[in-house]
């Protein structure tokens, strides 16, 4: 177990304190949790590049703990009111489509690293997160990080299933010459 795993898996059990914080509408108390497991993201992440611990399980459980994380904390959000059904249907579709992705690249190529869409689209989802703690007025900010999630999980579509590994390539030939 390597600092960063051991830091995902804590992120991992701080979701269960986060949605009985939710479910008792102890927002404060809430927030402080669902703080502390973004802090563990975030360290978990600088952990594993930094003191080169990047692991098979790693790559595989870390946006997993993540995908589980908000969709939980949304579920909570969405039985106390502070999200609609249908918006938390929008959130999980491309949270779903995301998963599934990663499953299959990284079965495909043995890696699967997140671009700048996906940083972007989960930095949103993170602030939306805590405004929602903080005030029903959050959901806006909740919209534009479905957007870009849907944004991300096209991007990757796109990317991912057009770029060929070096195996996949075919082989080079040499320029002939006139």
């Amino acid at each position: 177990m390597t600092i960063a795993n051991a830091l995902t898996a804590l992120r991992g059990a701080l979701l269960v304190p986060t949605i009985l914080a939710v479910l008792g509408r102890h927002w404060v108390a809430a927030l402080i949790v669902f703080t502390g497991a973004l802090a563990t993201d975030v360290l978990d992440g600088w952990a594993a590049r930094r003191k080169h611990q990047v692991t098979i399980v790693g790559q595989l459980l870390d946006p997993l703990v993540d995908k589980a994380f908000y969709v939980g904390l949304f579920s909570a959000l969405a039985a106390v009111g502070r999200i609609s059904l249908p918006a938390l249907v929008a959130f999980f579709i491309p949270q779903l489509g995301l998963a599934v992705g990663a499953l299959v690249l990284w079965r495909r190529r043995g890696e699967f690293a997140a671009e700048w869409p996906g940083k972007a689209a989960a930095v949103l989802t993170a602030l939306a997160a805590g405004l929602l703690l903080l005030t029903p007025h959050g959901i806006w900010v909740f919209w534009g990080a479905v957007g870009a999630q849907f944004i991300a999980g096209a991007y990757y579509l796109v990317r991912r299933a057009t770029t060929r590994t070096l195996a996949e390539a075919p082989p080079r030939t040499p320029p002939t010459r006139r």
